[in-house]
């Protein structure tokens, strides 16, 4: 068994409410401070895997973030904009952090994938293989966010996932849909594998709420112009240890054209007209639980924007952010969409 280092630090932010109904001068009685522990490389007992917690003392709900392929939890919970470096000797929220945690009443949470014989950490979802039994890991990630009473109680836990983390959410979903009561995904479909035939079809027992974020230029997922092919191919500069890819050549599906066959799944219904504000296509069916959101990258004074696979710190192939300029907030995206369920 490792040594787990548990650091804790309390931040306190006085948050000021006023109510007050028409005509009435008074104000509204002091709220109750909200109060944060940061609890980093927990095991939580689970098979000595690492997670790290950002925890306000209102929350009602919880969020599992699971980071990209290669990528570390220290590293997605920096890019969303809680943690305010990306490195693994400082968990200090950010202020914006500890603001949207408390405003939103979540905790973030944040496991560690793990590696096979190589620098790619990631998640056994069909696509890469991280040597673990990670849907086992997953359940009793949640079973024991509800059982743990030195965290507030969460009535939801819900999915988030990036790359091959969205991935992973997604055979989740398909897999084991009850675990998390709704799943979203950046830049992160489903493995082929996952399809409506073949191995692994998706067939879940239940269909939960699921929201799909993509680029039409992703370049690790090379939508660019396959944006109404049926399969995405992994950029193959990408795919060098052979032992984290199930496949030589890794497919997923494009999560475009598969929202056709999740909307049939989720509700046996049709996929209804999208809107469209500036480079956002948003699909949104199965009143509102099954959505798409495609951003297109856009060139302003030479320079792209938005429509790619990073989502803030650029590394690989990407030569701008899924989001660019667009203004959006990814993890203020799912959470809207979250909450709805």
């Amino acid at each position: 068994m490792i040594g787990f280092v548990v650091r804790l630090s309390l931040l306190t932010l006085a948050l000021i409410q006023f109510t007050g109904c028409k005509g009435s001068s008074s104000d509204s009685a002091p709220t109750t401070p909200v109060t944060y522990s940061v609890k980093s490389n927990q095991s939580l007992n689970i098979s000595g895997r690492e997670v790290d917690l950002y925890v306000p003392s209102n929350a009602t709900s919880a969020i599992v973030f699971l980071h990209g392929g290669g990528g570390n939890k220290e590293g997605f919970a920096y890019n969303l904009g809680l943690k305010t470096t990306s490195n693994s000797f400082s968990y200090t929220l950010t202020s914006a952090g500890q603001a949207w945690l408390a405003k939103e009443k979540v905790i973030a949470v944040f496991p560690q994938g793990l590696t096979v014989g190589g620098a790619n950490w990631t998640w056994s979802n069909r696509v890469m293989t991280s040597g673990a039994d990670d849907v086992l890991f997953l359940q009793n990630l949640v079973a024991a966010i509800k059982a743990d009473t030195s965290l507030p109680a969460v009535s939801k836990v819900y999915i988030v996932g990036h790359s091959n983390g969205g991935m992973m959410a997604n055979r989740m979903w398909c897999e084991s849909p009850n675990t998390f009561d709704g799943y979203v995904t950046f830049a992160g479909p489903p493995s082929t594998k996952l399809a409506s035939t073949g191995a692994n079809p998706c067939n879940p027992t239940a269909t939960k709420p699921y929201m799909g974020v993509v680029g039409d230029r992703d370049r690790v997922l090379q939508s660019g112009g396959n944006m109404n092919a049926t399969n995405w191919t992994i950029a193959s500069s990408l795919v060098s240890n052979a032992n984290a890819w199930e496949d030589a050549t890794p497919q997923v599906l494009n999560d475009k054209v598969y929202h056709t066959t999740r909307v049939g799944i989720k509700c046996s219904g049709s996929v209804g007209t999208p809107t469209t504000s500036g480079q956002v296509t948003t699909y949104s069916d199965c009143n509102d639980s099954v959505k798409l959101v495609v951003i297109a990258q856009v060139t302003v004074n030479s320079t792209m924007s938005g429509g790619d696979h990073c989502i803030a710190t650029l590394s690989g192939p990407c030569v701008t952010t899924l989001t660019g300029n667009t203004g959006i907030d990814l993890k203020q995206l799912a959470v809207d969409f979250l909450k709805n369920f």
